[in-house]
């Protein structure tokens, strides 16, 4: 092509000379080599270069954060459940039974307070102490949001929550109905028989896959002591089984549908945009879930707030900081000071920045149980095992500031060697 263009600008009648023999053989090596080149490419390009790209940086996400786009700042829903099969009005009023008042961060991570529903407030104008659980029937959702803004003030202003979010005890039972249900270890057999109510609770411990209705008997057993501790201690123990099973690959992308489905058991000011965009963002990494409970006072007559033990929870809510995979902190939670303050020195000694948590246990557990995140803390969770020398690993939701949280149990047995 080269050549004849040269040949072309020459003057008519004149004869271009032979090129060299050596100029030949080059140009015949050069062009194999650009045949060589093009073969190479085509046939090795699906191998060095893909024949299809990646998809978008998105499309690597977690299937839940593909839902919806994270809200725009934190965001503070308070959750209520009830008790009662349905949300239309019933004589008696439905109780509250579950009230939880969570954070969730943009970038992932939710922060969540538990109130226990038995604590009593005093109303203006009134003269007798009332529970929490009370409020609904007498003022809805709106009288139990201000009461608990009140409640979370610290001394402030009370600030009420952005949304809520009510739900039935018959609409959880759907929920997890049409999820397929969720994986538990159950600790112990639970057994209760109420002829009169007509309820039947029976239900082995160990491993095991929980309906609607099995998981309702599961937050509906109080236990021997009758009290409501038991019953939050199985809310909290829900938590991250519930919000994994939320959040895999196969949930995921039916929650739209479902919320769509659901929308006549739910009782909300959140949009269904609002609720998708929640979901993506808190369940995003279920391992930063933090959680906390609002301590009673020891009055048993009268469950008041405790502001003292309440004051640095409260402090740490109002910071409003997201959770981190990253703590080396190591909390320690028993139901006696004594024997968790010998915990805190064994870790201690053994090179570990350990404490004890803000709040003592409510009951003892059967066992002592370690928790961890995902991976993030699991070496960690080891070396407080082989501190203390028992301890079963599991994964959880942590306390405020910690890492790793160990739950002391009966076999934690200080003053033995």
């Amino acid at each position: 092509m080269n050549s004849n263009s040269r040949s072309g600008s020459k003057l008519s009648g004149m004869v271009p000379p032979k090129p060299p023999r050596f100029a030949t053989a080059r140009l015949l090596w050069r062009l194999g080599m650009v045949a060589i080149g093009i073969f190479l490419g085509s046939s090795l390009g699906g191998v060095l270069v893909p024949q299809k790209t990646a998809g978008p940086l998105e499309d690597l996400r977690p299937a839940i954060s593909r839902l919806a786009d994270p809200p725009g700042r934190p965001q503070t829903v308070l959750l209520l459940g009830l008790d009662g099969s349905q949300l239309k009005s019933q004589t008696p009023p439905a109780q509250v039974q579950l009230l939880l008042m969570a954070r969730v961060h943009p970038g992932g991570g939710v922060e969540i307070i538990q109130i226990p529903t038995e604590l009593s407030v005093l109303l203006p104008g009134q003269k007798q102490l009332q529970p929490i659980s009370n409020l609904y029937g007498q003022g809805g959702v709106a009288l139990v949001a201000d009461v608990v803004a009140q409640l979370m003030a610290n001394g402030g202003e009370p600030v009420p929550p952005d949304r809520y979010l009510l739900l039935s005890r018959g609409g959880l039972r759907e929920v997890i109905n049409r999820i397929g249900g969720l994986p538990f270890d159950i600790e112990t057999p639970l057994r209760y028989q109420d002829k009169a109510g007509k309820l039947k609770i029976e239900l082995d411990a160990g491993q095991q896959w929980l309906g609607g209705k099995e998981l309702e008997q599961f937050l509906q057993f109080k236990g021997p002591d009758k009290g409501d501790g038991g019953r939050r201690q199985r809310q909290q123990q829900l938590l991250l089984p519930l919000a994994d099973r939320l959040a895999d690959a196969a949930v995921a992308p039916q929650l739209p549908a479902l919320l769509s489905q659901m929308r006549a058991q739910l009782n909300t000011n959140l949009g269904h945009g609002e609720l998708l965009s929640l979901l993506a963002a808190g369940l995003k990494d279920p391992d930063l879930i933090q959680l906390s409970r609002l301590p009673l006072s020891g009055d048993q007559a009268a469950r008041r707030l405790d502001q003292i033990r309440a004051e640095p929870l409260l402090e740490l809510w109002h910071q409003a900081q997201a959770p981190s995979a990253n703590n080396p902190q190591v909390n320690v939670e028993g139901i006696e000071p004594i024997s968790t303050n010998t915990a805190v020195e064994r870790l201690q000694g053994a090179g570990l920045a350990a404490q004890a948590s803000f709040l003592d246990a409510e009951l003892m557990r059967p066992r002592t149980v370690i928790l961890h995140g995902n991976g993030n803390n699991l070496k960690q969770a080891q070396a407080v095992r082989k501190a203390l020398g028992l301890g079963e690993l599991q994964r959880g939701p942590l306390s405020p500031g910690a890492g790793v949280q160990v739950l002391l149990g009966k076999d934690w047995q200080p003053s033995k060697p």
